[in-house]
């Protein structure tokens, strides 16, 4: 390892342990291992594990926060998906992008700071479990550590500023008919009956608009009928994607599908409420100018932002890697990226909590 700050081996010891969501145990042990050998202090709870730095004096808290499960590997990989190959100055493995790239250079950054120090404040570098599935620990993390100011949440922006996401709710249609036989017409099928709804979601308007966001997105994603083929199917059922905005709630979404839908709707997890951070807010400000060339936007894709949103703490969306790889096969993250994403999140977290009048970093 070049130093314990390059993000490189970090990167590649986090990739090598497979860590789809449900089975994090090793690589939260692996992080803990890492954190502790940059000579940071290391936290490890169930919900994950905490790595912080400390400053001379007191100050504000901020927290990086970004997830350690990956989705499996999947098909369709030319490399192994564990072995963290370097081709043509790309790292490769499940994760590298969503979201370890993001995990090593935090932690990257983190002992870039603490090789320094810090004159004042604390940075808190979250990592946690369960987020590519229904049942982040994120929100459980929080409640294990002092009080946050704000945070960074570590997810592939290709270091774009996300000052507002996208929520997610997943509900499903139901359909009902009346079993019969299908060369008879005294049967009423489930299928027809689902399908006049599906066709409605092409026009139906939900709410006004969000400025940043845009409209609601409804998207059907998986259907389930059928008894024989030979018999009408009593019962049809649609599972819908439905994403929200900070303009369009999913209390919203659900009264305005029962008004206008005929079938029956069933909330299935309602767990990724939309965000939003003001421009102005020091946060985003302070990104800004840590990141001259990046640019704020608003991102569709829901994440762990909504578990600080929950607990009053403003957020952005940050981080290095292009999020059209993410669960892709033959996943990959440049090396130049992943520098950039710690430099980046260094001079964030030193703009924020030891900022310099005279426009030089604080040294001690």
């Amino acid at each position: 390892m070049k130093s314990f700050s390059d993000a490189q081996p970090i990167l590649a010891r986090l990739v090598r342990v497979k860590s789809p969501t449900g089975s994090e145990a090793a690589v939260v042990e692996k992080a803990a291992d890492i954190a502790r050998e940059a000579g940071l202090s290391v936290e490890v709870f169930p919900e994950g594990l905490r790595i912080h730095v400390a400053g001379d004096l007191p100050g504000g808290h901020l927290a990086f926060a970004t997830h350690l499960d990956t989705v499996p590997e999947g098909e369709g990989w030319s490399l192994d998906p564990y072995r963290a190959v370097v081709r043509d100055g790309l790292l490769y493995g499940r994760g590298a992008v969503d979201a370890k790239g993001c995990a090593a250079a935090m932690i990257g950054a983190a002992a870039r700071i603490a090789e320094r120090g810090l004159a004042r404040g604390r940075l808190s570098v979250l990592l946690s479990l369960g987020e590519e599935g229904n049942r982040p620990s994120l929100p459980g993390l929080l409640r294990r550590v002092p009080p946050i100011d704000a945070a960074v949440v570590g997810e592939p922006t290709n270091m774009q500023i996300a000052t507002s996401q996208r929520g997610l709710m997943v509900l499903e249609l139901r359909a009902k008919g009346r079993q019969g036989h299908a060369a008879r017409t005294g049967g009423r099928n489930a299928i027809l009956e689902l399908s006049r709804d599906l066709l409605r979601l092409e026009t139906l308007k939900i709410g006004p608009e969000d400025p940043d966001l845009g409209a609601v997105r409804l998207t059907p994603t998986r259907l389930y009928a059928g008894v024989a083929d030979n018999v009408c199917p009593p019962e049809a059922r649609a599972v819908l994607d439905a994403r929200t905005t900070p303009s369009v709630g999913s209390e919203a979404v659900r009264a305005r599908l029962e008004e206008e839908l005929a079938c029956g709707i069933a909330v299935l997890a309602d767990l990724w409420p939309p965000c939003r951070t003001p421009e102005n807010h020091p946060l985003v400000r302070e990104a800004r100018k840590a990141l001259p060339q990046a640019r704020t936007y608003a991102s569709d894709a829901a994440s762990d932002w909504c578990a600080f949103q929950e607990a009053g703490v403003f957020a952005i969306k940050l981080g290095p890697g292009d999020p059209a790889l993410s669960h892709s096969p033959d996943e990959h993250i440049p090396l130049t990226a992943l520098e950039h994403g710690v430099e980046g999140y260094r001079g964030l977290a030193l703009a924020m909590l030891a900022p310099d009048p005279g426009g030089k970093e604080e040294k001690r």
